[in-house]
């Protein structure tokens, strides 16, 4: 039977379940932009001086983020408690009477009301955001969610980037604010429009009580996100700080253009325009390099592209040459003729692209780790963290550029090494991220992996995983197949072995002995392994007991009929295949792998019920699926 895992973006796209909701968040983003950067732009040219112009944006923009604060875990509440899509449709049909008041604020010019309509803007936002991203896996397949978070942030970038260029040129032109009234206007109608063929959700938890009181919402949401697993609570953090970097590089990115670069208003244009559409071209590759899955491989390549990246920007070029012949700012045609100014362009789009990988997969993994009937309040959570990061972000640059006098590209560097840090922090806390990169690497980038079957694995739920042994890196392989961790028994003399254990620790493997050498350790592998299915865990083990001699499969111990009988839970057939004759197998000892041809295959069969279970009967199976 043929896979149907493996989709193209285009048939989610085009989907009733996905695309009502993608145009919903897309109109609704680039309205929001359309309206703040309009708005901007009247009030500075209001301002009688350059510091009211500053004081205005800074006001401007600490009142969008301040609903964040007061309504979200209120907004995570309402979200878990009742059906979201009319939910969406009511957030966005309000969206009409604010933008109209908008409206009159643009053409009255008055400044109290575009800034009361920018706090009207973030309120809606604030009830929005957990609504678009806990209803996407109601609609959307476990296999589908990368693709699905990687479109809706692909398409939300570029939203941003027309709003903002929309509404900078047609503000300034003589009849613009007539044309940016009437388009946030349409814009609304057409996000209230779309909205209402978004298919219905069932509500998680509609017995949920919701509290009025922005205090102990918040604290409600946050009680909920801190009893999560460790792997979302750090998810969580990692998007969060993901804000904070992109809030720093986009306030900074007109000076940046200006003093270091050289270059005049279109560069600094132009520099919005690579920035915004490398984070939606990041994020429409995650998906092609995942492989349509959650691959949390990628985050820690995404985190180290960014430092690299941030401390390439942060290598200031030199522009003198360029100012002894020319005394004005740089236009876009000699920033391009002038090679290392034009690198700094690629490093912009390196952010941008890396920043694609580093988020979607921690997106989705919040989203298919979570229950369904915390999801929202999750992701509530995670919204008020966000604005209190982005807070920071100005706290930061506030502190560096203004009181100690930084230069931009000290505050680029500072970032890049932060980010180091900030990342080392979370992998140290839960090394599944470190151990999937580890693994990615290998079964990536040093041989082409086949996988079939992979809708066998299970998403959620208990099993044991079994399969033939060929070589030390058997289980990295079938890791890599596998939708979430499995923790593999292990021999005890390889486990403990000084240069392997740390790798073995991280997975939490299970270290095994033979019964005569070490009848203790052998006992406590069986109950290690019970605790583990107990908990609704993957177990994965390789019944043969050792490494294969020929390349065929040996006979499968009883070990396994001991596990089931004493915690019956179904258990999953595994086939490799490619492995015998590499580096890692008893074949040879020192070959080096082949990148360009060596294929291993990883073949998944279907779940043997528990009662069912035997070790010949397995081992046929296995070999079948050869």
């Amino acid at each position: 039977m043929k896979e149907n895992k493996q989709q193209y973006q285009g048939a989610l796209l085009s989907s009733k379940r996905f695309l009502p909701l993608f145009v919903t968040q897309f109109f609704s983003a680039l309205n929001d932009n359309v309206y703040k950067q309009s708005i901007l732009l009247i009030l500075i040219f209001q301002a009688a001086t350059v510091a009211d112009g500053a004081f205005y944006s800074n006001v401007a923009a600490g009142l969008f983020i301040l609903p964040f604060f007061l309504f979200s875990g209120m907004a995570g509440q309402i979200a878990e408690k009742l059906e979201k899509s009319k939910l969406i449709s009511i957030v966005k049909f309000c969206e009409i009477p604010i933008m109209l008041v908008g409206v009159v604020s643009i053409l009255t010019e008055q400044v109290w009301l575009m800034l009361g309509t920018v706090f009207l803007m973030g309120l809606q936002s604030t009830f929005f955001g957990p609504l678009k991203y806990s209803i996407l896996p109601q609609h959307v397949a476990p296999h589908e969610l990368t693709k699905a978070n990687g479109l809706v942030e692909s398409g939300t970038f570029v939203a941003i980037l027309l709003g903002t260029v929309f509404g900078t040129y047609y503000i300034t032109q003589a009849a613009g604010p007539v044309y940016i009234s009437i388009a946030i206007v349409i814009l609304a109608v057409i996000g209230y429009l779309s909205s209402r063929f978004i298919p219905k959700s069932a509500a998680n938890d509609a017995n949920l009580k919701v509290s009025l009181n922005p205090i102990s919402s918040t604290k409600s949401v946050f009680n909920v996100l801190n009893a999560q697993t460790e792997s979302v609570g750090k998810s969580v953090l990692g998007i969060s700080w993901f804000w904070l970097i992109g809030a720093v590089i986009l306030t900074a990115l007109p000076n940046y253009v200006k003093h270091v670069m050289g270059g005049d208003e279109l560069v600094v244009t132009s520099a919005l325009v690579v920035f915004s559409l490398s984070i939606a071209l990041g994020s429409l590759l995650c998906e092609k390099l995942s492989r349509s899955r959650i691959e949390l491989g990628i985050v820690p390549f995404g985190a180290l592209l960014i430092s690299l990246f941030l401390y390439l920007l942060s290598q200031e070029p030199s522009i003198e040459f360029y100012r002894q012949t020319n005394e004005s700012l740089l236009t876009l045609e000699q920033v391009i003729n002038t090679g290392d100014m034009l690198w700094h362009f690629i490093w912009m789009a390196g952010i941008g692209i890396a920043a694609g990988f580093y988020t979607v997969p921690l997106y989705a993994l919040i989203q298919q780790r979570t229950h369904p009937d915390s999801r929202s309040r999750v992701i509530a959570a995670n919204n008020v963290l966000n604005a209190l990061f982005m807070v920071g972000s100005a706290v930061l640059s506030i502190v560096t550029l203004t009181l100690l006098h930084w230069e931009i590209s000290q505050l680029l560097l500072l970032l890049a090494g932060l980010n180091l840090l900030i990342s080392l922090y979370i992998y140290s806390k839960v090394p599944e991220f470190f151990l999937r990169f580890i693994i990615y690497i290998l079964a990536i980038c040093m041989y082409r992996v086949r996988t079939k079957g992979t809708l066998n694995m299970p998403d959620d739920g208990v099993a044991v995983v079994v399969s033939n042994h060929v070589s030390f890196v058997d289980w990295m392989f079938i890791l890599a197949a596998s939708p979430r961790p499995i923790r593999f028994v292990v021999f005890a003399p390889i486990y403990y072995s000084p240069a392997l254990n740390w790798l073995f620790k991280m997975a939490k493997a299970i270290p095994i002995d033979s019964e005569k050498a070490n009848p203790k350790a052998f006992n406590k592998a069986f109950d290690d392994i019970a605790q583990a299915l107990e908990r609704g865990e993957l177990v994965g083990i390789f019944p043969e007991g050792k490494l294969s001699g020929d390349g065929e499969v040996d006979v499968f111990r009883r070990g396994i009929e001991k596990i089931i009988q004493r915690t019956p839970v179904p258990v999953i057939p595994v086939h490799l295949d490619g492995l015998w004759g590499s580096m890692f197998s008893r074949k040879t000892k020192w070959r080096l792998p082949r990148p360009k041809w060596s294929l291993v295959s990883v073949t998944i069969g279907e779940m043997v019920a528990a009662q069912k279970v035997n070790a010949d009967d397995l081992r046929e199976r296995v070999i079948a699926l050869k």
